[in-house]
């Protein structure tokens, strides 16, 4: 059935996000509700001719269930990006005009705070997207900075 997955395939990120313009408290400037359906959610699969993995962030910004939202990106390092883009936003909001400093561990503590956070990455073998966790972003994420020479291990 449409929207409902199987409870072997749910791993606690919930079956409605919404998808919404982000504002100082992280209010809905537009709503739609998107389903999660793990096994054939997108009328279009990525485009073939390119080893991009369609990627799907999932985020939750308080424990407030209001605050869920989406964004989608044409690949895992698109992805990776916008989730750093994310925290670097909310520094902004916190000190308007100013510039701060912060490293991997700060934007690590900025996940790890988030009410929840996951992803969906198509696997063109499988004809699905896969539900990756928490954990799964943040190497990932520190995996995308190294690779771009943003961090240094």
């Amino acid at each position: 059935e449409a929207g409902i997955r199987d409870a072997q395939e749910s791993r606690g990120l919930g079956d409605v996000y919404k998808r919404q313009g982000i504002n100082a408290e992280y209010g809905a400037q537009k709503t739609v509700y998107f389903l999660v359906q793990t096994r054939s959610f997108m009328d279009r699969p990525p485009n073939r001719r390119k080893p991009k993995k369609h990627t799907i962030i999932l985020v939750q910004f308080t424990r407030a269930l209001n605050t869920r939202t989406y964004f989608e990106y044409e690949s895992v390092s698109q992805a990776m990006s916008g989730v750093c883009k994310l925290y670097e936003e909310k520094l902004q909001l916190m000190n308007p005009g100013r510039n701060v400093k912060h490293d991997i561990k700060d934007l690590f503590a900025y996940l790890d705070g988030l009410g929840d956070l996951g992803a969906l990455v198509y696997e063109e073998k499988k004809q699905a997207y896969v539900p990756c966790d928490r954990q799964w972003v943040k190497q990932r994420v520190e995996k995308h900075l190294i690779d771009t020479g943003q961090f240094l291990p």
